[in-house]
């Protein structure tokens, strides 16, 4: 009898869940494509029906779960929104942690993109879904230097440096001190410092109308 629709898709949800739990478990290095089968209530023929790959399951769950805020960095950094980028980054920096702080699936995500070591099965996508943050980080600061609001003594890829090592610094030792401290209050006080350590002193450009 032949699969519903509905069934194919539900399959494919089981295959990332089992996925997600267990690269977040076990590690990625560690997790075997016969394991996330099993773990789905799949066969592997079934895995390889809808995913080619570790880095194909990666991908859809990365696709799944990206965050409305980098959906609006995209945006801003295409030079879609007219807004100041320096307080684009504050405002979807600091409602990213407070979303992180508060869901779990955020949480998991996260530790999917720096989890992980050297030259294993996992490096390239993760290498290039970095680089895809760097990229985007790197044109909103490039957009911030041309409007004339980014600092003098720092470069657009210094300042999107910056940026990432603050986010992925803070969201790590959050992790890694058992979530000691609120993420949300002390980073996005932490957040504001940084946006203005990173911008032009003097008479800022009028913000658009």
């Amino acid at each position: 009898m032949r699969r519903s629709k509905a069934d194919a898709e539900q399959t494919r949800l089981n295959i990332l869940d089992a996925a997600e739990r267990l690269f977040c478990t076990r590690g990625i290095a560690q997790t075997t494509l016969e394991q996330i089968a099993r773990e789905a209530g799949a066969t592997r023929g079934a895995f390889y029906w809808y995913f080619k790959d570790k880095s194909d399951v990666l991908s859809a769950i990365y696709q799944r779960y990206k965050s409305p805020q980098l959906c609006r960095i995209e945006t801003a950094a295409a030079g879609e929104l007219p807004d100041d980028p320096l307080e684009v980054l504050a405002v979807t920096g600091a409602e990213y942690l407070a979303m992180v702080e508060s869901d779990p699936v955020q949480q998991r995500l996260h530790l999917i993109l720096i989890s992980g070591s050297p030259n294993d099965d996992a490096t390239a996508w993760r290498e290039s879904k970095n680089a895809e943050i760097y990229r985007l980080l790197l044109r909103l600061m490039e957009r911030a230097r041309d409007e004339g609001r980014l600092s003098d003594d720092l470069t657009p890829q210094e300042a999107a440096i910056a940026q990432m090592v603050f986010m992925n610094g803070l969201i790590g030792e959050w992790h890694r001190s058992g979530q000691a401290f609120p993420l949300h209050q002390t980073g996005t006080k932490l957040l504001r410092h940084l946006i203005d350590s990173l911008r032009r002193k003097g008479p800022q450009p009028p913000a658009a109308g």
